[in-house]
């Protein structure tokens, strides 16, 4: 009974100094990259896309498609969707983006792929340049897949919320 006592005690410790740890390993570091991509073709219909004409990304190359599922497509100043980043056959990867055209501004989120692209984390800042290309700029790292939980199947621990520092808007 001692023993297990010293093992909370240890455990408690522990987590109070260090925090709970965040249950995805990054196997890769957190690297700067930047796209441009022409939405010239982008139609507001679902499965409309976007081409990346720029990328310092070798997973995600030039060619490759950010293709929109929706759902608002359709409102000339602002943009929700699911996406896929589509690099062909090498791999694709899910995510969201939301974007103001208002303000020429928006966010995209990457969390996992396949092929080239599995375990593809990304955030990206979007903006809009005069000749109308949108810029992706921010950090992506690969996520270590044979340690992703199944978050259809088992808890996912989150990190507390005194331990997230926020951006200003």
């Amino acid at each position: 009974m001692r023993s297990r006592r010293v093992f909370l005690v240890l455990a408690a410790t522990v987590i109070a100094t260090f925090g709970v740890p965040a249950v995805v390993a990054a196997n890769s570091t957190p690297t700067v990259v930047h796209l441009v991509k022409d939405c010239g073709l982008f139609n507001g219909a679902p499965s409309s896309f976007c081409t990346i004409t720029v990328s310092d990304l070798e997973a995600l190359p030039p060619g490759s498609r950010i293709v929109y599922l929706g759902p608002v497509l359709d409102n000339a100043y602002f943009l929700s969707s699911n996406v896929i980043a589509d690099a062909g056959s090498n791999g694709k990867a899910t995510g969201y983006c939301v974007f103001n055209g208002k303000t020429s501004s928006g966010l995209c989120s990457f969390w996992k792929g396949t092929g080239t692209l599995a375990g593809f984390t990304a955030i990206f800042d979007v903006t809009v340049d005069s000749s109308g290309l949108f810029h992706l700029d921010g950090t992506y790292y690969f996520a270590d897949v044979a340690t992703m939980p199944d978050t259809s199947t088992e808890d996912v621990t989150l990190v507390p919320r005194s331990r997230i520092t926020q951006r200003p808007l």
